[in-house]
């Protein structure tokens, strides 16, 4: 490629058809030494422009070997069976026909990354580089077959050492079974490698994470309307993200949250990541964000204008507290549940140690990619309860039949919706867990509906080792803390079992990743992970939130907190919290707009009220509706409240009229200091609720 000039490609697969999202590796011929990335558009079509230099130096296109992955398979390679220039007449063509399967497969996502690069027809993407942080420790390498036996589904007749026994199962944590996915959807946005290769050996150094490595959401909002306009909502409030409904969801009214992520033709997803549409679980919670941020700027529309700064409009401002309140729930919800209290408060009081010398930019570590926050697989059930009428559904499908499973890549089904009250904790103690953090995986994840290893164990087993990992005791000794030796893990743990088969009983070292999962059931009974697992997941994440300077510690006022409304009676702002409020008009629009409890005063204790807000298109019908005032509860009347109108209820004595109702109660009914307001439907249930202080 002379200077000056572009080099256009397409892919495209036998019958000429074009492959798009495909990315594309360049590699000096007959070297490892990558030279740039770059992704094909819609049409197939990719570019490099960059006045004869690639990567930083001169170099003729055919001294490059191209390599093209597909994301949407966890970054398998994709053949290049032709390589052909082309006489385009703007400028030297190149076009590379692969061998690729004409259906891509459903559930064919490792727990990786985002399909971007660095260089689209828009113009430049920046990718972000991976780094080791013990770059002086040896290599944990042991022969394959040790691997296989450890991480392996027992295809050969045995029992898969880290498979959990359906006679004995690993048992439930106190930790909500939702944070296991919400742990999977942090990684995707905070990582993605679609170049490295678990059959080789890679340099972290020349790993590309297309994805920003800070808690910003980019898996949600990618770069703005202007790159993403596929997300944002041109034909009505442009500052919405689009939505999609459930199949067979039946009428609903306009302006309600969304059941379902938006689809193509195809059903598939059209978000930022993925990914994040692999199983019906994680998919609806990137819904739940997506509700989130719309309900988030309605909110900004009505009450909460005050929230929104001078230089800011809606969106800009809806989008600035979203991220802040989602990286408070990764700071103070997700970290304290998942990590050691002391290894936390100490990062938090005496700082970092091991994440990124002083003065770099913003990075993630090898060993946090690779191993230490790969601790979630272990959270994951095997099947999930995800709705009052759904029952127990498999994650994905075993064996034959057409039994329901959470398996994505496709529309989701009106009885898979999922509420977030059976997985989260909103109060009330009532809730699915987790699984324990502990080397025995749910049997689901050793039988991948994907390509290649089938095992995600053994998958994680072989990319620790092809990342250039060391043994879990090794870093564990650099950290300055005693290593667990793998007798210590017992004799009927999945380590020391493996080793026994393969003739090494001697070995006193574990795969990094494998140390993680034992040493949190060795030294928390699994509840959260232990010293070394803590100290690098801690690290790193709020490494990454401090090091962001748009981040809420460095761009909010002194002393923030998330300021916008709570509907769950828990100790501080949980995902419960977010989850509840992306919900809140379902299913008939109404919400809770304020509390007043009044002051506190003994001349009028029953000045306090309640004001409601019906955001549906349609109005709002309240026979039969019930409020809850911190447990005493007064019917409403028959009354109904127009789209986009208020009603304000009043606890003490007046005249009825256009927009307010008085319940003539003689008694105060709201406690000054703080409690939870319940609207029920008519049936029974809640229909939203407000924690107010």
């Amino acid at each position: 490629m002379s200077a000056g000039t572009q080099l256009r490609g397409r892919v495209v697969d036998g019958d000429e058809e074009p492959l798009s999202g495909r990315i594309i590796v360049g590699e000096r011929r007959g070297t490892d030494e990558p030279v740039g990335h770059w992704t094909t558009d819609g049409d197939g079509a990719f570019v490099i422009e960059s006045d004869g230099v690639v990567d930083g130096g001169a170099l003729d296109a055919d001294e490059v070997t191209f390599t093209v992955r597909n994301p949407m398979r966890g970054g398998a390679e994709e053949r290049v069976r032709r390589r052909e220039r082309v006489d385009r007449g703007d400028g030297a063509g190149l076009r590379l026909v692969v061998a690729a399967p004409s259906v891509a497969m459903h559930g064919g996502i490792e727990h990786r990354g985002m399909n971007e690069a660095a260089c689209t027809e828009m113009g430049p993407i920046r990718s972000h580089r991976f780094y080791t942080q013990f770059p002086r420790l040896d290599v944990y390498e042991r022969d394959e077959a040790l691997l296989r036996t450890l991480g392996g589904a027992g295809d050969d007749g045995t029992d898969a050492p880290m498979m959990e026994p359906a006679d004995d199962p690993v048992g439930d944590a106190e930790t909500p079974a939702a944070y296991g996915i919400f742990a999977q959807f942090v990684d995707h946005d905070i990582t993605f490698d679609p170049t490295s290769d678990i059959d080789r050996r890679n340099d972290p150094a020349a790993l590309r994470n297309f994805r920003t490595p800070a808690l910003d959401l980019d898996s949600v909002y990618r770069h703005g309307s202007e790159t993403a306009p596929y997300l944002y909502d041109h034909e009505g409030d442009e500052a919405h993200l689009i939505t999609g409904e459930a199949e067979g969801i039946g009428d609903r009214a306009d302006g309600l949250p969304g059941t379902d992520l938006q689809r193509n033709g195809q059903g598939r997803a059209l978000i930022g990541d993925p990914r994040n549409d692999e199983n019906v679980v994680v998919s609806q919670l990137q819904l739940a964000f997506v509700n989130f941020h719309n309900r988030v700027v309605d909110h900004l529309r009505g009450p909460g204008a005050s929230l929104i700064e001078d230089d800011e409009g809606v969106l800009e401002a809806a989008q600035r507290l979203v991220r802040w309140h989602y990286q408070w729930l990764v700071r103070h919800d997700l970290l304290p549940r998942i990590c050691d209290r002391y290894v936390l408060d100490d990062v938090e009081r005496n700082g970092r140690e091991f994440f990124l010398p002083e003065g770099s930019d913003p990075a993630i570590a090898v060993e946090f990619a690779g191993a230490a926050y790969r601790f979630g697989h272990s959270m994951i059930r095997h099947e999930y309860d995800v709705n009052e009428a759904s029952g127990n559904v498999p994650l994905f499908p075993s064996g034959m039949g057409d039994t329901p499973t959470l398996r994505g890549f496709g529309p989701v089904e009106s009885d898979l919706v999922v509420d977030w009250t059976r997985l989260l904790d909103t109060g009330d103690g009532d809730y699915q867990h987790a699984r324990k953090i502990d080397p025995l995986l749910a049997p689901a994840l050793f039988d991948l509906p994907m390509p290649g290893e089938d095992s995600l164990a053994l998958r994680n087993l072989l990319r620790g080792e092809a990342l250039g990992l060391a043994s879990g005791q090794d870093v564990a000794r650099r950290m300055g803390i005693d290593p667990i030796g793998n007798q210590e893990f017992g004799d009927d743990s999945p380590i020391v079992e493996a080793l026994r088969r393969r003739e090494r009983g001697a070995d006193p070292d574990a795969p990094l990743w494998y140390y993680v999962l034992d040493e949190a059931r060795y030294q928390a009974d699994g509840e959260r992970l232990g010293a070394v697992g803590s100290r690098i997941v801690a690290e790193t994440l709020i490494g990454l939130i401090e090091l962001d300077e748009t981040a809420y510690p460095n761009a909010a006022p002194d002393g923030w907190e998330p300021s916008l409304p709570r509907l769950t009676p828990t100790d501080g702002y949980t995902l419960a919290d977010l989850t509840a409020f992306a919900d809140e008009a379902n299913p008939d629009g109404l919400v809770i707009e304020s509390v007043d409890p009044g002051a506190a005063s003994a001349d009028a204790p029953t000045d306090e009220s309640v004001t409601l807000r019906n955001d549906a298109a349609e109005p709002a019908d309240l026979d039969g509706y019930v409020l809850d005032l911190g447990g005493q509860r007064d019917p409403l009347p028959a009354t109904t409240v127009a789209p986009g109108a208020t009603l304000t209820v009043h606890v003490g004595s007046g005249s009825d009229g256009a927009g307010d109702i008085y319940l003539d109660r003689g008694a105060a009914a709201l406690n000054d200091e703080g409690d939870v307001v319940t609207l029920l439907a008519p049936d029974g249930e809640a229909s939203t609720r407000r924690v107010y202080a």
